[in-house]
């Protein structure tokens, strides 16, 4: 990574702007491509946090256009939360009014629950966790207020092989609600992490308008982003690098570690967790256990297969074949290994492209 000075830069921009207290000595950046660094703040989605970072003067020496843009990208995003706001309380009083459960996940309840101020966490849509034997009920709900299934003809492919289906409704801007009842794909077969009693019984609460919302909380929050981070996203997403730093900041002191390395285990995510946790660790100082790390750590031949050099702190998308060798790997068992391979193969998507450049259904979440 030291052969790109732009990445280690906008590392230290983002460390210096999530840091709780301001520095002594601003750190000042020069002689970089800013418009290579403005590509990877595009892809990462971190021009909220960097602008907000300049408001606090956590650093100098950016060029004025690239203020601006980054400015331009906050006001964009505070703009989106005010959107989906509006539309999320919406949500939020028509499945109560149908005994629907729901669970908020991901975009505004991290943006609500570990973000110093709203407006820094872009999201594009509403990601909420029902009961499987719910969908039926949820898709009868969204189709009464406008929404459509973005792919009909997908329908019962994603159901049965990904745990997700995403939803449309026209407006000022393309509202998207995407439904989980998995957190990984259905065809590995792993107990869901997502439908543990603990995630449905205990959650956090966040207010949303008039509405009371529930979110995800503690191990099961933790681990869940773990997942999101590596093998959703496949180590691409600085954002979401952020929002677990931000959630172990929060919740470091008070999280059960036994319970969450028992969780992984169980839900067969360890590798994840594993990698999800030293890179948070290493790109951006949060703090983790020693031992925690030690737990989870995979066999050899997995560290050495994985590709976390080529993945982190990207430009662009990964190419589809990449995504999939390297979530083959964070698969911790042989046997849910071949299954994903054999799901895989009767996917419909293509092996050779990038995840944007397609409209087939894919695990990345």
């Amino acid at each position: 990574m030291n052969r790109f000075p732009e990445r280690g830069a906008l590392l230290g921009m983002l460390r210096a702007s999530l840091h709780e207290e301001p520095a002594h000595a601003k750190p000042t950046f020069s002689s970089l491509d800013w418009h290579l660094l403005q590509r990877l703040v595009r892809h990462h989605r971190v021009g909220p946090l960097l602008s907000y970072g300049l408001r606090r003067t956590r650093f100098a020496g950016i060029p004025e256009w690239v203020r601006s843009e980054w400015e331009a990208q906050r006001r964009e995003a505070v703009a989106n939360d005010l959107y989906h706001l509006q539309a999320l309380e919406e949500l939020a009083r028509l499945f109560e009014s149908r005994d629907i459960p729901f669970i908020l996940l991901k975009g505004e309840a991290l943006s609500k629950t570990c973000y110093p101020v709203e407006g820094l966490r872009p999201y594009n849509d509403i990601d909420l966790l029902i009961k499987e034997d719910s969908y039926g009920a949820a898709k009868a709900a969204l189709t009464a207020v406008g929404f459509r299934l973005r792919y009909p003809h997908l329908e019962s492919e994603k159901r049965e092989l990904f745990g997700e289906i995403e939803f449309d409704r026209q407006g000022p801007r393309i509202l998207t609600v995407d439904l989980h009842w998995d957190t990984l794909m259905a065809s590995w077969r792993s107990p869901s992490l997502l439908g543990e009693t603990l995630a449905w019984n205990c959650p956090d609460r966040i207010h949303v308008g008039r509405q009371i919302v529930p979110v995800l909380g503690g191990e099961i929050l933790l681990l869940f982003l773990c997942v999101h981070f590596a093998f959703h996203h496949v180590f691409d997403g600085l954002i979401l690098l952020c929002d677990l730093l931000l959630t172990l900041r929060r919740d470091g002191n008070r999280t059960d570690w036994d319970r969450l390395l028992q969780m992984a285990h169980r839900h067969q995510c360890r590798q994840a967790a594993y990698y999800a946790l030293t890179c948070v660790q290493s790109l951006l100082g949060a703090q983790v256990p020693t031992a925690v790390l030690d737990h989870l750590r995979p066999p050899a031949q997995v560290r050495l297969l994985m590709p976390t050099e080529r993945l982190l702190v990207r430009d662009r998308e990964v190419p589809q074949i990449l995504e999939r060798y390297v979530k083959f790997l964070l698969i911790d068992h042989e046997a849910g290994r071949l299954r994903a391979a054999k799901s895989w193969w009767q996917s419909s998507k293509a092996w050779t492209i990038t995840r944007s450049d397609t409209n087939a259904p894919d695990a990345s979440g």
